[in-house]
């Protein structure tokens, strides 16, 4: 089917139409009405003609109007489909840059604990003193409890020592109320200097016994 075929098929639909397809009718009927008239005035069949180069000026006007108005539509949607790209390129980056806000929103919270958490152990450090204070005190200490220690060893020495003089002192004691015991029936008026063997015996002792005491 060529294009009068068309046109003349349209014609029969819809009449004469409107717009462009109005003038490409009218433009249609002049030029057949022009070749099938037989015009015995040359000034008619110029004036029809000229009426169809109008119409023809007009068609061809809105012919290229019509492409203007297509190759701005296709720029549009070049446009359109451009803008849209970028928008999408656009959502993408600024997906990306959310992700990536987040993660360094989460690594400054991990640094911000981190450095709370040092600042109180910092704080628990400085309370506490240096090891080598704490090392040089754990050393007196050790040393005074050695020397504790040494002290204590001497004064269980000096009261062992004490024991036994007072248990020696304790048995001359003894030995001397057994003996004055012994002599209780004698004379109260016998005289001290007149000793026999074992009150020298027994004074003897007691002297060897004080003289450590008084050590």
């Amino acid at each position: 089917m060529n294009d009068e075929e068309v046109i003349w098929r349209k014609l029969l639909i819809d009449g004469d139409g409107i717009g462009d397809d109005r003038r490409l009718n009218i433009l249609l009927k002049t030029y057949l009405k022009w070749c099938n008239t037989k015009y015995t005035d040359p000034v008619e069949s110029q004036k029809a003609m000229e009426k169809m180069l109008v119409h023809l000026n007009l068609c061809e006007h809105a012919m290229k109007k019509s492409q203007a108005v297509s190759r701005m539509n296709v720029e549009e949607m070049l446009m359109y489909d451009n803008m849209s790209s970028e928008i999408d390129h656009n959502i993408t980056n600024t997906k990306t840059e959310i992700d990536r806000a987040k993660e360094e929103l989460k690594k400054a919270k991990t640094i911000r604990r981190n450095r709370m958490e040092y600042d109180v152990l910092a704080k628990l450090i400085i309370q506490h003193p240096p090891r080598t204070d704490t090392a040089k005190r754990l050393d007196d200490l050790k040393d005074e409890l050695q020397a504790l220690k040494m002290t204590k060893n001497e004064i269980n020495q000096k009261l062992d020592k004490r024991r036994k003089q007072l248990h020696v002192l304790m048995s001359a004691l003894n030995d001397l109320t057994d003996s004055l015991d012994d002599n209780g029936s004698m004379s109260e008026d016998m005289s001290y200097e007149t000793f026999d063997d074992e009150d020298l015996d027994i004074l003897t002792r007691k002297d060897d016994v004080e003289e450590p005491m008084s050590d």
